[in-house]
C-alpha cells in the first residue's frame, strides 16, 4: 500500500469529497481520483461510493479513515519537526476561526505573522462549528468557551467582557423616573442564542431591565450596526465596540453580568507542537497582551 495513496485517501474523506479537496490542496480532482483509485485496487477494497451528485464513504472506508488519520497526521508532524530543527519555523500552517474573530482580528494578524515568519504558508478559515483538527488537518483551531478536550492543549489568550452598549439616542431606563422593570427596552439580539427577558447589568449596584427583542440578526457585527442606527440596545464585545465607544456613536450602560468569554487557541496534545504551531501560538500571546488578564 502506498502512503501518498492513503495520505491522499485522508484527504478526501475529511473534506467530504473529491471537489472540496482539489480546493483545499489546489491539486486537479482528477489526481485525486486516481490516486484513491490506485488505493482502493491495491487493497482489494471499495472505500468510496460514488454517483454523479455526491461520493460517501463505504463502512470499509469509514474504518480506514479513522484508523488511519491520526497517524498520518503524526507522520506529517514529526516529518515537518525534522526538517525544521531550530531553524526558522516553515511549512503550511492550516489554522481555524470563529467568523467573529475572523472578522476583527484576522486580517491585521495573519499580515503581521507572515511578515514574521515569511516561510510559513498560513491558511486560515472560518466557520463558527467546532472542526476536529485531526480528522480534517487543521494545525491550530480558535475557540471561544471551550469544552474541556482531552485531545486538546493551548492557551488562553483573550479575554473578552460583553457591555450593554446603545446610541446616544436611546435613553437608559435605569436613569428614567419610571422603575426600569416597568419599561421595556428595545434590544437587538443573535437569532441562535438564548434571550432572557430580563438583563442584569454589573455594577454597583446591579440593575435589571427588562427587554423586549425587536431584531434578530445572525452575526454581531451586523447587530453592533443596527444598534448605531438607535433601534435598540445589544449585549457586544468590547473588543467589536471599543472605536465606536471611543468616538461617542455608542454609549456603555454597563457590563454584562455574564463571565468574560475566553477565547482560546488549540491544537492537539497527540504529539509535541512543531516549530511553526509553536511560534503562532507565541504570537497570539504577544498580539493581545492587554487582554489575557
Amino acid at each position: 500500500m502506498n502512503l501518498d495513496d492513503l495520505s491522499d485517501f485522508v484527504l478526501v474523506a475529511s473534506n467530504g469529497g473529491f471537489s472540496q479537496a482539489s480546493r483545499m490542496s489546489g491539486r486537479p480532482k482528477a489526481s485525486l481520483s486516481r490516486k484513491v483509485m490506485d488505493l482502493e485496487r491495491s487493497i482489494g477494497v471499495r472505500l468510496f461510493e460514488r454517483s454523479a451528485r455526491s461520493v460517501q464513504l463505504t463502512e470499509e472506508g469509514e474504518m480506514l479513515f479513522k484508523s488511519t488519520s491520526g497517524p498520518l497526521n503524526d507522520i506529517a508532524q514529526a516529518v515537518d519537526m525534522l526538517r525544521d530543527g531550530s531553524a526558522q519555523p516553515k511549512g503550511r500552517l492550516r489554522v481555524n476561526v470563529p467568523f467573529l474573530f475572523g472578522l476583527m482580528f484576522m486580517g491585521r494578524l495573519t499580515g503581521q505573522f507572515k511578515s514574521a515568519y515569511p516561510e510559513i504558508e498560513l491558511k486560515v478559515t472560518m466557520e463558527d462549528r467546532e472542526v476536529d483538527l485531526v480528522s480534517e488537518g487543521y494545525d491550530v483551531v480558535i475557540r471561544v468557551n471551550p469544552k474541556a478536550d482531552s485531545e486538546l492543549v493551548g492557551t488562553c489568550f483573550l479575554r473578552d467582557q460583553l457591555l450593554v452598549v446603545a446610541a446616544p439616542s436611546l435613553l437608559d431606563p435605569s436613569t428614567s423616573a419610571t422603575s426600569p422593570r416597568q419599561q421595556s427596552l428595545p434590544v437587538v439580539v443573535r437569532n441562535a442564542a438564548r434571550n432572557p427577558a430580563t438583563w442584569k447589568i454589573g455594577g454597583n449596584p446591579c440593575r435589571e431591565i427588562e427587554t423586549k427583542p425587536v431584531l434578530e440578526l445572525p452575526t454581531f457585527t451586523m447587530i453592533r450596526d443596527a444598534v448605531l442606527t438607535g433601534i435598540g440596545a445589544a449585549k457586544l464585545s468590547s473588543a467589536l465596540v471599543e472605536e465606536d465607544l471611543a468616538a461617542g456613536r455608542l454609549v456603555c450602560w454597563g457590563p454584562s453580568s455574564a463571565a468574560p468569554a475566553e477565547i482560546w487557541a488549540l491544537h492537539t496534545s497527540r504529539r509535541f507542537a512543531s516549530a511553526k504551531v509553536k511560534a503562532f501560538m507565541q504570537y497570539l500571546k504577544t498580539a493581545f497582551p492587554a487582554r489575557r488578564g
